[in-house]
């Protein structure tokens, strides 16, 4: 199974790099925060056939979506680092329905829906690089508190998305050694089985002042597909840029 060889592979590079990667680091805290602005795409179904996002339940690209991060790095072997970031994600959307079912309801006149994707991630990860190169691996627990709802003014219909998802983290990064404190890296959560995938994955570009304080800027790519799980079908995408600003101890 894929996602068995990937654990493996983890494994692997875990055991061989293990005692010189967690002496590497020194004691380091971060906390930031920032917006996101994704463009909407996919569909979803609950109970009837696929919806288009945009063009039947009427979400917007590019509203402000929030979201806020800590990670705490120490040298300890054994125990892992830990990084726990929440991201509001949430988007209205008023128009015509071209008659769709959603739930037990057929609708073909004015609504109006909401989509919350509300999520909370809790990584635990060891830093198996950690100069020049960075490289981490780990594993996070992706907490959702969502829903989705469509309302004509007399009946409305709702599903919850309320669920914790194990995803596989990796994160690496290069510091540039003749721009001091200048950071360019990638960072992924990333889950497949079956017929659900969901990938969560982010390139950005980083500097920190010799103040602690730290401005990033980056691309966001959130994707969830799921294949009737507690009764919902989606194949849904968010990708947009990101900026935010940290202190970093």
């Amino acid at each position: 199974m894929k996602i068995n060889k990937i654990l493996v592979t983890i494994i692997a590079l875990s055991t061989g790099l293990f005692f010189q990667a967690a002496t590497a680091d020194t004691l380091g805290f971060r906390v930031g925060g920032g917006i996101w602005q994704p463009d909407v795409s996919g569909t979803f179904r609950h109970g009837g056939g696929d919806i288009d996002l945009k063009s039947d339940l009427y979400l917007k690209d590019g509203e402000n979506q929030n979201y806020v991060y800590a990670l705490f790095e120490h040298p300890i072997p054994l125990i892992p680092n830990i990084k726990i970031s929440q991201t509001a994600l949430s988007f209205d959307g008023t128009g015509t329905a071209g008659s769709y079912q959603f739930g037990a309801t057929t609708y073909s006149a004015a609504v109006t829906t909401q989509m919350v994707l509300d999520h909370t991630d809790t990584t635990i990860y060891y830093s198996l690089l950690d100069n020049w190169f960075h490289l981490d691996l780990g594993l996070t627990a992706k907490t959702f508190n969502g829903k989705v709802s469509v309302s004509d003014g007399t009946t409305t219909e709702t599903t919850n998305i309320d669920k914790t998802i194990p995803l596989l983290y990796a994160a690496a990064g290069i510091e540039l050694p003749f721009i001091n404190n200048l950071f360019f890296g990638v960072e992924a959560n990333v889950l497949s089985i079956g017929d659900h995938t969901v990938r969560d994955m982010m390139a950005k570009v980083s500097y920190t002042t010799d103040y602690w304080l730290g401005y990033e800027i980056g691309v966001r790519t959130f994707t969830v597909e799921l294949d009737n799980l507690n009764g919902n079908t989606s194949n849904m995408e968010f990708t947009g840029s990101f900026a935010n600003l940290y202190i970093h101890f």
